[in-house]
């Protein structure tokens, strides 16, 4: 520090380190020295200048004057503060950089390129290794908590009825047997759109929509349940919660203790309704379904037939939606989107008596008979499938279907 003499006085705000109260003070400046004087007219101290250490300057943040004796003198009084102690905060890195708008775009940049890549790379990769090292015992705990929570909100009792329930689960215990993770893994139905989630603990479920959109089909409901039995195999929906709560996934990480995941059980139900699967994932349990169908004497054909399945359903109410948006263009009245039906909400008649939905089952086209939808409008169906549709529902919304993963299955069947 340069030690000419310097003269003047500095309003500030003045902390004695003894007590917890301010005082406001000027600071006195005379020579090489400084006397701390009250509004009273005390002096609260008086000490060389070269004793007091102040703080780096940051944009227009106060001035921060240590004394020898642990008080201290708060001032926004920058100008004075700078010319008294003869310092020069423009030769600071720090401050430069605050006041270059290249820096402060390119640090942005840079933060935005950092939280990309921990999201799409660092992330994923944590929640990959974090999900191998938790028991499954808490995992399971963590299942039981997420279902109850489903049930509230999204699920309802099942109406499948005990006998065909006894020979979907006929199929889901050979396929569980031959998997290796039998004791890990169950089968729940509940009623909702044709849907299969793998819940993490091990549950599996399996929507009334589903078991009468296959029609009952052992055949290709087994498919899905081998792919599904995958997800669990490979604990997507743990890694998938881990992505979504970074706390539980750091601690997981870093510290090696899995009792974070406790504080999934919050967030889990929110995030589970969302799920949707990476690619990657998706064609890891394709693979192993394709394996398990072929160890139990099956095909992975079943799973290429369960897609087509799927996406027939999906052009039925692509198509349904299309025919209701051109109605209500029509007509001057009002009628309701079909997209927007729902096994539990909407019932539909057909013009036929014997087709008509029963009072406690009721009927959606597009699950029960897609096909008096779709047939003979393959065209419409290709151009509707060219454009960009956001609007999947069900089963399409969590797991895509795509042409590759069709491909992919009958390949693995040859």
């Amino acid at each position: 520090m340069n030690n000419a003499s310097a003269s003047g006085q500095i309003a500030a705000q003045w902390f004695d380190g003894k007590r917890a109260s301010r005082a406001k003070v000027s600071l006195n400046v005379s020579g090489r020295t400084i006397a701390v004087v009250s509004d009273a007219g005390e002096v609260l101290a008086h000490v060389p200048r070269d004793l007091v250490r102040v703080s780096e300057r940051i944009a227009n943040t106060p001035y921060r004057l240590e004394f020898p004796d642990g008080a201290l003198a708060v001032t926004s009084e920058h100008a004075a503060v700078e010319r008294t102690f003869q310092l020069s905060p423009s030769s600071n890195w720090l401050a430069r950089m605050e006041r270059a708008s290249w820096a402060v775009v390119l640090a942005l940049v840079g933060l935005f390129g950092t939280l990309y890549f921990a999201y799409q790379f660092f992330i994923p990769k944590i929640a990959t290794v974090v999900a191998q090292r938790i028991p499954r015992e808490a995992e399971t705990s963590l299942g039981e908590t997420t279902m109850k929570a489903l049930d509230s909100f999204m699920f309802k009792k099942t109406e499948i009825d005990a006998k065909q329930q006894a020979v979907i689960r006929n199929t889901f215990n050979q396929l569980a047997s031959a998997s290796g993770i039998g004791e890990h893994v169950r089968l729940e139905f509940r009623r909702m759109t044709p849907n299969a989630l793998a819940i993490p603990g091990g549950t599996i479920v399996v929507t009334d929509g589903l078991v009468r959109l296959f029609k009952g089909d052992e055949r290709t409901i087994g498919a899905v349940l081998a792919h599904e039995i995958g997800h669990i195999h490979h604990r997507h929906s743990l890694k998938h919660l881990l992505e979504g709560s970074a706390s539980a996934l750091i601690v997981g990480a870093i510290a090696g203790d899995v009792s974070g995941v406790s504080a999934l059980v919050t967030t889990a139900p929110v995030i589970l309704s969302s799920l949707h699967y990476t690619r990657e994932s998706e064609a890891e349990a394709d693979q192993y379904a394709f394996a398990l169908l072929k160890k139990t004497g099956r095909s992975p054909i079943d799973f290429a037939d369960s897609m087509r399945r799927f996406r027939v359903m999906e052009d039925c109410t692509a198509l349904r939606s299309k025919d209701a948006t051109n109605a209500m263009r029509k007509s001057a009245g009002t009628m309701t989107d079909a997209s927007d039906e729902d096994e539990d909400e909407t019932s539909e008649a057909s013009d036929k008596p014997e087709q008509r939905a029963t009072p406690n089952k009721k009927r959606s086209i597009c699950i029960d008979d897609p096909e008096s939808v779709t047939n003979g409008r393959e065209r419409e169906i290709e151009k509707i499938r060219s454009e960009d549709n956001d609007n999947q529902t069900g089963y399409m919304h969590t797991h895509p279907v795509t042409q590759e993963r069709i491909r992919a299955a009958e390949a693995a069947a040859k």
